[in-house]
């Protein structure tokens, strides 16, 4: 039988450079440990304020460095799922506890769980899906206070923007615990 999975190569990524595709232990710890920034805070600021401008403050805020960073993570998380044969989960038990353990460590204990975060955020969307609601957020930074009743807000907000907040902090805990191999 002849293996036709295809191998990850920085080509087909649009944001991760090649050292990072064959490494991706390197950029847990170049990026997501010695930064030492809240990329969670500012990612939820990013998104809010993309898609409702009243958010927006005067301050200097890096929108394009934040939006490339996020852009990173995205598909260092892919790779990390490819690399540890994750699979995604199935759209009709996204979001689904399977015990009430799990579901209490989450919710009350504010536990990551790298494995299930990383499974249901492929299993949402795709990686080319998660790229096109990036597109997304940078053409709405274009729309200001005047123009807003052209910003519909779907449904689909909630959990995009849930996931996208967790990421970093997933892929803080894949450091934490030592890398990839330990995913």
């Amino acid at each position: 039988m002849k293996n036709t999975q295809k191998k990850l190569k920085a080509k087909h990524f649009r944001y991760l450079d090649k050292e990072y595709v064959k490494d991706p232990d390197r950029f847990l710890k170049e990026v997501v440990q010695q930064w030492g920034l809240n990329w969670s805070s500012n990612f939820n600021y990013l998104i809010n304020s993309s898609l409702y401008p009243p958010m927006r403050t005067s301050t200097a805020f890096e929108y394009g460095f934040m939006h490339h960073q996020l852009g990173q993570m995205i598909e260092i998380a892919y790779v990390i799922l490819k690399k540890s044969a994750l699979k995604p989960i199935p759209s009709d038990r996204l979001f689904q506890y399977s015990c009430k353990e799990i579901f209490e460590a989450e919710i009350e204990g504010n536990k990551i769980f790298p494995e299930k975060v990383l499974r249901t955020f492929f299993g949402f969307k795709n990686l080319k899906d998660w790229l096109a609601v990036l597109d997304y957020l940078l053409r709405r930074r274009d729309y200001s206070e005047d123009n807003m009743d052209e910003l519909p807000l779907d449904l689909e907000y909630i959990p995009i923007r849930e996931l996208l907040f967790k990421l970093p902090q997933v892929l803080r805990e894949i450091y934490d615990r030592g890398g990839v191999q330990e995913c």
